[in-house]
């Protein structure tokens, strides 16, 4: 199966803004250079995809730029993927109007795949952004979010 380019940036920015222990923002600019030097429109599309998936937040002025917007643990790799990807149809046959498959209906390759694609999305629902940070950061970025909600609880 292969993911859509905005797919694979998407996944990349998430990884990023979790794997900043101080959760500062970053810039589109900054990510931009992060992620290879990316279009700044075509992040800036991604970015707002996932703002209004609700998984990051802008912050407009000097200072602002891009922050994760819920814990990095509670963001499914899985369910994110059929969010972005869509209806993207793996094979010919799995389109809407049944592609040009020139294969009769007694065809079992097209269960195999489907089969295979459930299995995909089923093992990445078990992981989260936060399984694929490097180790040396997932420990500073959970003792971030414990202390973030300990301040939020103080409040």
């Amino acid at each position: 199966m292969r993911l859509l380019a905005s797919t694979d940036f998407a996944l990349r920015t998430l990884m990023l803004l979790a794997g900043e222990p101080s959760g500062r923002p970053f810039s589109v600019d900054k990510l931009s250079r992060l992620l290879g030097n990316l279009s700044r429109n075509h992040l800036h599309k991604i970015v707002q995809n996932l703002a209004a998936m609700g998984l990051v937040r802008t912050i407009r002025g000097s200072g602002g730029g891009v922050v994760l917007a819920v814990a990095p643990e509670s963001i499914k790799i899985g369910t994110l993927i059929r969010e972005l990807e869509g209806d993207q149809p793996v094979v010919e046959c799995f389109r809407t109007d049944g592609g040009n498959c020139t294969l009769n209906a007694g065809c079992r390759l097209r269960g195999y795949i489907r089969d295979a694609r459930n299995g995909f999305y089923r093992d990445l629902d078990q992981r989260t952004i936060a399984d694929c940070l490097p180790r040396h950061l997932t420990g500073k970025v959970m003792r971030r979010r414990r202390a973030h909600t300990a301040r939020k609880v103080a409040e």
